[in-house]
């Protein structure tokens, strides 16, 4: 028989445990949590040399998050597919969990330069897992487009340790596609993962699929060489929901984006290989 305090503490744990792997929602905005003040959202209008290689995703009559045009590293060859890379859970309905039947990428945001998906990479996701954190680990997906954008593309690589990052994501309060600057890498016992870069980027649900850069030398300069080194997946929490801008608390909200890493890599030249042999699911 178990004692009535014993019963107690496990009632506690499991009600602890399932905060930590509920989520907030897709994204927070950080601040100081004066909401007298405002909510501190430091996102800006994204500068033209960074738009020119992001977009936003359409699914179903619905805008579902933000998109990049990324570079797959096989030099000039015109045969090769146009690729971006997003979160897998944009392309689910979370109350259902099915897939959305028709996608597009609209590059710069722009309705009239919509171009449809073509075909999926293969992934881990899965919408109705209770687990969070798991769930965030395999929140990336890869997709070739049935033509070019035209756009310019940004690499992937693995981040660096207390390196500079940016963060790019549609702002439904600005209709527009935004650059969030300045924001850091955190740690977090809570939060733990090899796979995710835990971070204070302000977002929120557009942004979701939105590329999270290593820094160039300046983010205004054209020349400025960013890289792609997560991609932006939401918020998790411990704590349940929170006012609008309060103050980065690792161990109790974190927004959360998967790493690219090498395991990435190669599914992206495995999905690659996949074009080019021309197979059918």
């Amino acid at each position: 028989m178990i004692s009535m305090a014993r019963q107690l503490y496990i009632k506690k744990f499991l009600s602890t445990l399932l905060l930590i792997i509920s989520p907030l929602g897709q994204g927070a905005v950080f601040g100081d949590g004066n909401l007298v003040n405002g909510i501190e959202d430091g996102r800006t209008s994204a500068p033209a040399h960074l738009l020119e290689a992001v977009g936003t995703i359409f699914c179903d009559g619905g805008l579902r998050g933000t998109g990049t045009h990324i570079d797959v590293g096989t030099g000039a060859d015109n045969n090769q597919p146009a690729i971006i890379v997003t979160a897998a859970h944009v392309l689910f309905d979370a109350n259902t969990g099915e897939p959305f039947a028709n996608c597009s990428y609209r590059p710069e945001n722009k309705r009239l330069r919509s171009v449809p998906f073509a075909q999926i990479s293969s992934h881990s996701y899965q919408p109705l897992i209770s687990d969070k954190l798991r769930q965030s680990e395999a929140d990336i997906v890869f997709v070739a487009l049935q033509r070019k954008p035209y756009q310019k593309r940004l690499s992937l690589a693995p981040p660096e340790i207390d390196s500079d990052l940016l963060l790019l994501g549609y702002n439904g309060e600005t209709e527009r596609i935004d650059i969030s600057t300045e924001c850091q890498m955190y740690s977090s016992a809570n939060f733990q993962s090899k796979y995710l870069l835990l971070h204070n980027c302000d977002a929120e649900s557009g942004a979701s699929g939105g590329p999270l850069l290593k820094s160039g030398t300046d983010q205004t300069h054209r020349n400025s060489q960013n890289q792609v080194v997560a991609i932006h997946g939401g918020t998790l929490t411990s704590a349940g929901r929170r006012a609008p801008g309060a103050i980065v608390q690792p161990e109790r909200w974190i927004n959360q984006a998967r790493r690219i890493d090498p395991a990435m890599l190669r599914r992206l030249q495995e999905f690659l290989a996949y074009l080019g042999r021309g197979s059918v699911d």
